[in-house]
């Protein structure tokens, strides 16, 4: 979603392994040098003194003479806040391609890989300050040996030098590594990306003989399946042979999501607009309106509400349904400026609160089956810090009683954050649903948002926080979803299989990307088409498994007793039966538990 400080990738992501695909004819290009002094353009930062961590040594044996050596061993409470950057010294256009390259070894880590890692990113920066996302973030691992890594990207827009810093942001891990020469070059437009060296990033779980892989594919077939018998009968209840019986999957039960907005799908002028309706009809089953409803949009002028509805109404009449985000983004960055300033009456800040929720459920009553009551809370906790922690209960009740057959959610972020359990961002965000559930909110639901950056969590462990999550006994969404890397490929690949683990696991309900075509998207590079609407390599790997891979379709023949028996993925179907020119047609929905349906002919 838009407007966020904190990323997906916000640590480094255990078992993220990087190696070189570098052609041996590989030449580099002549180009513009964006580091004025080279390794020495980059500084530390961080709290207390960085420098001491980071210090200049002489190198032997290799063709450069010096390198940073960073050192954190001794530093067992190192949250991470720590790396250097540099800032660069030309404006950058749209389209430039820019190259980075640096060496580095692992001396120690604590790492169960034995390997060294640190994030690499640059920047986007408003009024010097950082905002989300980066133009690259690229996370990177190495070993003892010294080792070459080299990332090339495209600028997404024109941006003079104080929008933008290169950063190397260290790992949360004790470790001792070097970094030798960092390079980064600008060729303009005058150069295909393929041209130039790049690394390739793995992930662990990424292998095709994955272990994770056979156990997903039996707890697909479980889960996600049913087994449905088709008698064919006559006027007589007797049994019909050789019946023709075609079942057509018109909408899985899986719901596969999107962001979207109103003025797109009411947009009659447009060429672009219509393809993208018919795209969203065609591949997702829900959506969820991206900005509409969040409070300093509700309460917003230009924000129509009749668009609004209108823009329901033609989602409801195409039976797609709506998740409602958000009704409380706790925090006053992202509340209207009128509630910044009740930030010391504590009665009327309350007041306040509970009358936005009243007047967006009556406002909207009916037209969401679910909705987000409280959104990112582990790093936006303003209003709780003034009200109080048992506020959030309040504001679950109040909205289950003015909306109370709405599928109500907590939504954040840190699901799958934090190599370790304890204290981690992920347990953080298991105590606030643990919480809720022991105070009586009526929470029915845990959407996880899944912005996934340059450091993506191994598929094991993805696994591993489902199990862990659906400990508290309630359904999870992953209910943003989008992947902000410049690596097609690894884009393609990671996708895949983290659309695979999700759809396995038995808690899980549904998986909402947060936009799928580049003209509307709040970072373009993870959009699944490109602004022309060719689709991209991740965007076919999404195709293919929501309307090829896990769309069942079937036709045959009734057997002498008059039955057909089908296995299929949960959903609704349309069963179509044939027989002596009689067409009989009727419509079932197969869950998990199988059935049993009976359709009657007329001969």
């Amino acid at each position: 979603m838009d407007y966020k400080c904190f990323k997906f990738s916000f640590i480094l992501i255990l078992f993220v392994e990087i190696f070189f695909t570098f052609r041996a004819e590989a030449q580099i290009p002549n180009g513009q040098n964006l580091l004025s002094d080279g390794i020495n353009s980059l500084t530390p930062y961080g709290i207390n003194s960085p420098e001491r961590f980071i210090k200049k040594v002489e190198v032997k044996g290799e063709n450069f003479a010096e390198a940073f050596n960073i050192n954190t061993l001794n530093e067992e409470t190192l949250k991470g806040n720590i790396g250097l950057s540099a800032g660069i010294t030309t404006a950058l256009k749209k389209g430039d391609v820019l190259w980075i390259s640096f060496k580095s070894r692992c001396i120690k880590s604590t790492r169960e890989t034995g390997e060294a890692s640190f994030e690499l990113r640059f920047d986007q920066l408003v009024n010097g300050k950082y905002v989300w996302p980066p133009y690259l973030e690229r996370g990177v691992s190495f070993g003892q040996e010294w080792t070459e890594t080299s990332v090339p990207f495209v600028m997404i827009k024109d941006v003079q030098p104080e929008d933008v810093k290169l950063v190397i942001h260290f790992d949360s891990y004790p470790q001792h590594f070097e970094l030798g020469p960092v390079t980064f070059m600008n060729f303009g437009e005058n150069i295909n990306l393929n041209e130039l060296p790049r690394t390739t990033i793995n992930y662990e779980g990424g292998e095709k003989d994955a272990p994770w892989r056979k156990a997903a594919a039996e707890r697909i077939e479980k889960y996600r399946k049913g087994d449905l018998v088709i008698k064919v009968i006559d006027d007589n209840q007797k049994p019909v042979k050789n019946a023709e019986v075609s079942i057509e999957m018109t909408r899985n039960a899986f719901n596969w999501g999107t962001a979207t907005s109103s003025e797109r799908l009411l947009d009659t002028k447009s060429s672009d607009s219509k393809i993208y309706r018919d795209t969203l009809l065609r591949y997702f089953n829900q959506v969820v309106l991206e900005n509409e409803m969040k409070w300093h949009n509700w309460t917003d002028p230009k924000n129509s509400h009749e668009q609004t509805i209108k823009g329901l109404e033609w989602l409801h009449s195409r039976d797609l349904p709506v998740r409602g985000h958000v009704m409380v983004w706790p925090s006053f960055r992202h509340l209207p400026k009128y509630i910044n300033e009740l930030k010391t009456d504590t009665t009327l800040l309350r007041s306040a609160i509970f009358n936005h929720i009243e007047e967006q459920t009556e406002k909207m009553y009916g037209q969401f089956q679910e909705w987000d009551v409280i959104n990112e809370p582990y790093a936006h906790h303003d209003l709780m810090d003034i009200l109080g922690k048992y506020e959030m209960v309040k504001w679950f009740n109040l909205a289950h009683k003015k909306e109370p057959n709405v599928k109500l959610f907590l939504n954040d972020y840190t699901m799958f954050h934090g190599d370790d359990w304890d204290g981690s961002p992920g347990e953080s965000f298991y105590q606030t649903v643990k919480y809720l559930k022991e105070m009586g909110a009526p929470i029915h639901a845990i959407g996880e948002q899944g912005h996934i950056g340059g450091t993506p969590p191994g598929i094991p462990k993805v696994i591993e926080r489902l199990d862990r999550f659906a400990e508290l006994g309630l359904p999870i969404q992953i209910s943003e979803f989008d992947i902000n890397s410049n690596d097609d490929d690894f884009k393609a690949r990671y996708l895949g299989d983290f659309m695979t683990a999700v759809f396995s696991h038995p808690a899980t309900t549904g998986f909402v990307q947060w936009g799928f075509w580049e003209g509307q998207h709040w970072f373009p590079v993870a959009a699944l088409w490109n602004k022309d609407w060719t689709i991209r390599k991740h965007g076919k790997v999404f195709t293919d498994l929501v309307s090829k891979t896990w769309w069942t379709n079937f036709e045959g023949i009734t057997s002498d007793n008059g039955t057909v028996e089908f296995r299929g993925f949960c959903g609704d179907y349309n069963i179509l039966i044939k027989y002596k020119g009689q067409t009989v047609q009727q419509k079932y929905s197969l869950n998990n538990n199988g059935g049993e349906v009976i359709i009657k002919t007329n001969r």
